[in-house]
């Protein structure tokens, strides 16, 4: 199966590549259109203020640069390496507009006459009445009241050429030099004013959606940031920041919602240890009022004199002294969690064969079972070599309070039967103690690893237990590295299971080291 390609978006872009991006399409756009736009300019220019061809015989500047023009380029066409009969055609085409304004034009090369609006003597006359100073040697550009005279002249791959024209029907009106560049002015520089303010607008209005579509990109998800900051601070802990992309900013969401998250996650586990302190004081209190009122009594009972027979006080003093061992017992409990919660207790482990441990466990609990008339059975798959590492003293404490709360929850008028079991794995060893007791729900019983839960919420009596022994079992399993829970039903029985890693025998530990040697060797 294909994997999806990653489709672009410029939602992704980084803050530095989206500015970077910015900063070329704001050069290149404007370029570009400029580019364009001159482009289209230059090559209309010259149509536009009529460059090209002689359309009036009154002089401008605009004026001028036609007959430049026109001069200039008939003056190249004789330069060309054309015959002389294209280049004829394409000169009578040059000089027919100023020939239509009463122009008359003279061309000669080394082998005599080239071309010629009318016999040459009529260009000559029509030339000196304007200027009679001309010289057909020297380039003349004459432009007066009384007409226009030009020489020019074109130098071709074999020979020279001179053009002489003449117009006298040609006006000034305003002779004055300044009020031509005036005209000019006003009339290029208009049109030229109009392109540079298009030009500027272009680069405005370029600058303007860039850096909108830019700044629109980067504000947007930096509202929804400083929304949920918003949120956040007013105590909106659900609040969930809808804004997914892998740049700078989209980190920065994407680290925000997982510190809301994380934020709420530490706010619920600390009110779910205030609850638990809660719980734990309330249930010391209420363990410790029933012996300590029951202490009271009897010890009123014999100061008021109502114990009055030596019989009766030898039971008060046994009520008083197993109310006193009770108390004895939670607060070593309560001692034994505290030093378990912050730490002080530190394991003393050794590797220990699983078999060895559980069967001394079992020797020694058996007896104090069946004097209960429990039936106790171990059964034992692990192999000969199984070992753990244990705290012996700790993890026999565990199978003891798991044993002790399947006696506290028997059956009444059922005999009771516990069954521990050890089952081994390829990593780890399962230890489970069954019994066939009263059970429990499926939904207590993920409670009865928690401090001071009991099974019969009255909790009337500390004999029955002070609800601290399996929250022990739970730490002291976990400061052991395993895993401890629970299955059954209620009606049913419960069984308590543990899993232990396991760690290699002693002799497999050396076989190892003997196969490393014999593989280094």
């Amino acid at each position: 199966m294909e994997k999806k390609k990653k489709r672009f978006s410029t939602k992704n872009l980084k803050l530095s590549t989206r500015i970077t991006y910015s900063t070329i399409l704001g050069i290149i756009i404007p370029v570009v259109v400029i580019a364009a736009f001159s482009s289209i300019f230059i090559n209309s220019i010259s149509s536009y203020f009529d460059f090209g061809d002689v359309n009036s015989n009154s002089y401008s500047i605009i004026n001028k640069l036609q007959w430049d023009q026109t001069v200039s380029s008939i003056a190249e066409e004789l330069a060309s390496e054309d015959n002389r009969d294209e280049a004829l055609r394409e000169i009578k085409k040059l000089a027919s507009p100023i020939e239509r304004l009463g122009t008359v034009i003279y061309i000669e090369g080394k082998d005599g006459e080239f071309y010629s609006t009318t016999d040459k003597e009529d260009v000559y006359s029509t030339a000196r009445a304007i200027f009679s100073d001309f010289d057909m040697k020297t380039n003349t550009n004459y432009f007066s009241e009384n007409g226009v005279v030009i020489v020019s002249h074109s130098n071709a791959a074999d020979q020279r050429y001179t053009m002489l024209i003449a117009n006298g029907k040609y006006t000034v009106t305003d002779p004055s030099e300044q009020n031509y560049l005036r005209n000019f002015r006003l009339q290029f520089f208009g049109k030229t004013g109009f392109a540079i303010m298009l030009i500027a607008a272009i680069f405005i209005l370029s600058a303007v959606v860039l850096s909108f579509i830019t700044s629109s990109s980067i504000i947007k998800p930096i509202k929804k940031l400083e929304e949920g900051a918003n949120e956040l601070a007013n105590g909106n802990l659900d609040y969930f920041i809808d804004y997914e992309s892998t740049n700078e900013i989209g980190v920065t969401v994407a680290s925000f919602n997982k510190m809301t998250s994380q934020l709420k996650a530490s706010l619920e586990y600390q009110r779910e240890i205030e609850e638990s302190r809660r719980n734990l004081v309330a249930g010391v209190a209420h363990d410790l009022r029933t012996p300590l009122t029951s202490v009271k009594g009897y010890v009123e009972g014999l100061m008021d004199g109502i114990a009055d027979t030596p019989e009766k006080q030898e039971r008060y003093l046994k009520t008083i002294y197993k109310s006193t061992t009770a108390m004895e017992k939670l607060l070593d409990e309560l001692l034994t969690v505290s030093k378990l919660e912050t730490g002080i207790v530190s394991l003393d482990l050794h590797k220990i064969n699983i078999n060895d441990f559980l069967e001394d466990c079992y020797s020694y609990m058996k007896v104090s079972l069946d004097q209960r008339g429990f039936e106790f059975i171990f059964k034992n798959s692990c192999s000969p070599d199984a070992c753990v590492m244990l705290d012996s003293d700790q993890f026999e404490r565990v199978i003891r309070n798991i044993l002790s709360n399947s006696v506290r929850y028997c059956k009444s008028g059922v005999k009771g039967r516990i069954e521990m079991s050890a089952h081994e794995y390829k990593r780890n060893i399962i230890i489970s103690i069954a019994d066939n007791g009263i059970g429990m729900s499926a939904e207590n019983i993920p409670k009865i690893f928690d401090s001071f839960y009991r099974a019969d919420p009255a909790r009337t009596k500390v004999s029955e237990g002070s609800g601290l022994g399996l929250y022990i079992c739970k730490q002291i399993v976990e400061h052991h590295g395993g895993r401890i829970w629970a299955t059954g039903e209620e009606g049913k029985g419960l069984t308590v299971h543990i899993s232990l890693d396991t760690v290699p025998a002693d002799n497999e530990a050396s076989d190892e080291n003997k196969n490393e040697t014999t593989s280094k060797n």
